[in-house]
C-alpha cells in the first residue's frame, strides 16, 4: 500500500469517528433538553372536591393525554349521558404549570375560554393536576393523577 493511500484511509476513518461522535453528542444534547412532559399519559385517579369536601372519586375513568413538540391531544371516554370530551391544541410547561391553549375541542368543551393554566405536582413518571373553578358560592377542584405510559 502506498503511503498516500494509508494517509487517506486514516483521514477517512478519523472523519467517520468525528462525525459519529458529533451525532452522538447532538442526540444526547437533544435528549437532555427534551420536555419532561413529552409522551403519553394515562389517568389513574379523578376526584372532584366542592369546598374541600370530596364529592366524586373515580378510578375507572379512561383518559389519555399526549404531549409532543408543543402540542397536546387528550380524550376521555364518553360520559354516562353520551357526551364526548376531547381537545387539541398547544401547550407550554414552566415552573410546575402547564398552559394549554385548545384550538379544537369536542362540542362539550366549546366555550369562550380556550386557555387553561393548570398547576401540577410533577414527578418523572407521574403528575397531579388541579383544575379549580367556581359555581355560585362553591369552589370546585377537579384533581387528576396521571402516569406516564410512553
Amino acid at each position: 500500500m502506498s503511503t498516500h493511500f494509508k494517509i487517506s484511509k486514516f483521514l477517512f476513518v478519523s472523519l467517520i469517528i468525528v462525525l459519529l461522535a458529533s451525532c452522538n453528542t447532538q442526540v444526547n444534547s437533544k435528549n437532555q433538553n427534551q420536555d419532561p412532559l413529552q409522551g403519553v399519559w394515562k389517568l389513574d385517579a379523578f376526584y372532584t372536591l366542592a369546598n374541600s369536601d370530596t364529592i366524586v372519586k373515580n378510578y375507572n375513568k379512561v383518559q389519555h393525554k399526549m404531549y409532543l413538540n408543543g402540542h397536546v391531544l387528550w380524550n376521555t371516554d364518553t360520559d354516562i349521558n353520551g357526551v364526548d370530551w376531547s381537545g387539541y391544541g398547544t401547550y407550554s410547561f414552566k415552573n410546575d404549570t402547564i398552559t394549554e391553549t385548545l384550538t379544537s375541542t369536542s362540542k362539550s368543551m366549546k366555550s369562550d375560554v380556550n386557555t387553561y393554566i393548570i398547576p401540577i405536582d410533577f414527578n418523572v413518571n407521574s403528575y397531579k393536576q388541579v383544575n379549580t373553578y367556581y359555581r355560585n358560592d362553591t369552589v370546585f377542584k377537579n384533581i387528576e393523577i396521571f402516569t406516564k405510559i410512553d
